[in-house]
């Protein structure tokens, strides 16, 4: 049967640490991911970027991705597994919470835009393990604030949640070795990919 269990796992090294970095976001969202990328169980060892709908077709001109750089201790992903032993039914639910300080009239149009869409979300954590949400059916934003704070000291900035439901709990990227290069954290994907990518930061 599929649903075999099919290895353990011993209790690991205390070196792991929590939060976000920054989450990457297409364009838009792409309909063909499972068809075009390469994953096996739960990890993509190979993209294909520029066939996405949301590419270009051709590896030249780049599928691009927009990166969001997330302050430490404010941003967090969680999977929730739903299971009903009474349907026979399991599925995840995937949820990442955001929070980007300072208000600016370019982020508040690129929030409305974000609402409207459902693009796929790559998740960089802190360890530069690189996670993706919604590969099948998007993310959809679910809530989002602008707040100014009451007092001085107080946060002003925006707050996005997004959720998705999906049949596996996390599709995970190859781990990317080389923190200097140009397509890092997505350095561990075959060069095809790395040259098809582009990453445009914020300013």
């Amino acid at each position: 049967m599929a649903c075999n269990i099919t290895r353990g796992r011993l209790i690991d090294c205390k070196d792991g640490i929590g939060g976000l970095k920054a989450i990457y976001l297409p364009k838009k969202y792409s309909s063909n991911v499972l068809q075009k990328a390469t994953i096996a169980d739960t990890e993509m060892t190979a993209a294909d970027w520029e066939n996405w709908t949301a590419g270009t077709g051709a590896a030249t001109d780049g599928f691009e991705l927009f990166k969001y750089d997330l302050v430490h201790n404010l941003s967090s992903m969680t999977v929730n597994v739903n299971s009903d032993n009474a349907n026979g039914t399991t599925f995840f639910n995937q949820t990442l919470s955001i929070t980007l300080q300072k208000i600016d009239h370019d982020m508040t149009n690129q929030l409305r835009l974000i609402a409207y869409s459902r693009p796929q979300i790559f998740v960089q954590d802190s360890m530069d393990k690189v996670y993706l949400i919604g590969v099948e059916n998007g993310c959809h934003v679910t809530s989002g604030t602008i707040v100014t704070g009451v007092a001085m000291g107080d946060m002003q900035g925006y707050t996005i949640e997004w959720g998705a439901d999906e049949k596996n709990a996390l599709i995970q990227l190859p781990v990317a070795t080389d923190s200097t290069a140009t397509d890092f954290p997505f350095s561990g994907l075959p060069a095809a990919d790395t040259d098809a990518l582009k990453i445009t930061e914020g300013s």
